[in-house]
């Protein structure tokens, strides 16, 4: 049997990037890869019904998209509907990039006929799924770094010398949007007094203790009040702490930014809206003025020296950020994890800011800019690192060991 693998195209622009990468990857192994258009679903299924016809197959796809009640892929079955998936007898591999508690009601519905197996890109959230839903096969898989092309064809970093790197434009980028705070706030304000004030005492208890993974400090709050809660209902209450975690990455993500540039750092930003972010000196504020699409973001690191990242509270795993700057011969400046530390001492292939001390980021930023050997030889070491073990097309081989297509 011949073997395909589908992708996801024109829903989650992002997610489609990091497609593209594993889907070159598979097509050098010899599988078709078809491609389902999620903005005429309907006619896309119909295709893809098509094109499944004698070929074992596999869907791989990032945020239960494709899982997520679409309606075109359930169809009348008896008295029943059934998933297309199920029908066609489809394995997924899904990849969650983000904290299982937003994916609840998605993982409420699981079912042994999915044929699912889900990665997260932090141990923390493996660890999650392995309390809440050990029904569900999961495994830990990192994230990984972004390239124009596939990173086997990117040229060696020291064929850049010094000179010519060091004249890079942009000395710190970072590759975000900006959330005003206040936007998570009418959220909670929503909320009842009682329980506004109850999510506000984990905030500011994540704001004076950022080292703290998610589900153990909420949960340490949630026991306090309700002693006895079952595994059940945490899960739930998890659930309706996304906009805590909202608030935290946003609020850390807002600091970030801000020490450096009121600490004298010009910071150049691709994403929208930073035109609205308060700062005593937004002449240090550089904006693309627009949101800015991935690849867009992946050249405007590889014009960085430094390229700024800020963690979404991940303390086990790491944000594609990291590896997309070393991709691009930038040296990464991040908030650390322990997976991060595991991988890479401070300093050798990028450097850590500490969450508790963010008001000497723009002075560590100062410090290396002013010693460019120094700095070029780390976004060197992170360059070779990011290259031998940090890609997409590291990450696909690792799929492969999850059988993708038998037979």
């Amino acid at each position: 049997m011949s073997k395909l693998v589908i992708f996801s195209k024109n829903a989650v622009e992002t997610l489609e990037f990091f497609s593209r990468q594993l889907a070159d990857t598979f097509e050098r192994r010899g599988y078709e890869v078809f491609w389902l258009d999620f903005k005429m679903l309907g006619l896309g299924v119909w295709k893809l019904r098509q094109a499944v016809k004698g070929k074992e197959a596999v869907f791989i796809t990032f945020n239960f998209i494709g899982y997520s009640g679409e309606e075109e892929l359930w169809e009348p079955d008896g008295d029943r509907m059934t998933g297309f998936w199920e029908k066609e007898g489809i394995r997924c591999l899904n990849i969650i990039v983000d904290h299982p508690m937003y994916y609840y009601q998605q993982l409420r519905m699981a079912s042994p006929d999915w044929q699912m197996q889900i990665f997260c890109i932090d141990r923390d959230h493996a660890a999650y799924m392995a309390r809440f839903y050990p029904k569900v096969p999961c495994a830990f898989l990192p994230s990984a770094g972004n390239a124009p092309q596939p990173a086997r064809d990117l040229p060696p970093m020291l064929s850049q010398p010094l000179g010519q790197w060091a004249m890079r434009p942009y000395p710190v980028v970072f590759i975000a949007n900006y959330v005003p705070v206040v936007n998570i706030e009418k959220q909670l304000d929503r909320l009842e007094p009682e329980y506004r004030a109850f999510y506000y005492e984990i905030i500011d208890a994540f704001v004076h203790h950022p080292e703290k993974e998610l589900l153990s400090l909420i949960e340490e709050y949630i026991r306090r009040e309700i002693p006895d809660v079952t595994e059940g209902g945490l899960c739930m209450a998890m659930h309706t702490m996304v906009a805590v975690d909202l608030w935290i990455r946003t609020y850390f993500r807002e600091k970030a930014v801000r020490a450096l540039a009121e600490g004298g750092v010009k910071v150049y930003l691709f994403g929208k809206d930073w035109e609205r972010m308060p700062c005593q000196k937004p002449e240090n504020l550089i904006s693309n003025g627009h949101m800015a699409n991935s690849l867009e973001c992946v050249r405007a690191v590889g014009q960085g020296q430094i390229a700024l990242n800020t963690m979404p509270w991940f303390k086990d795993g790491a944000h594609d950020r990291i590896f997309t700057a070393m991709l691009q011969g930038a040296v990464a400046f991040t908030d650390d994890s322990r997976y991060l530390r595991e991988q890479f001492d401070d300093g050798d292939a990028l450097v850590y800011y500490d969450l508790h001390n963010m008001d000497g980021m723009a002075q560590q930023v100062g410090q290396l800019l002013r010693k460019p050997e120094r700095l070029y030889a780390i976004a060197c070491r992170g360059y070779a690192a990011a290259v031998k073990g940090h890609t997409w097309e590291q990450r696909a081989e690792t799929l492969f060991r999850y059988s993708l297509a038998k037979g």
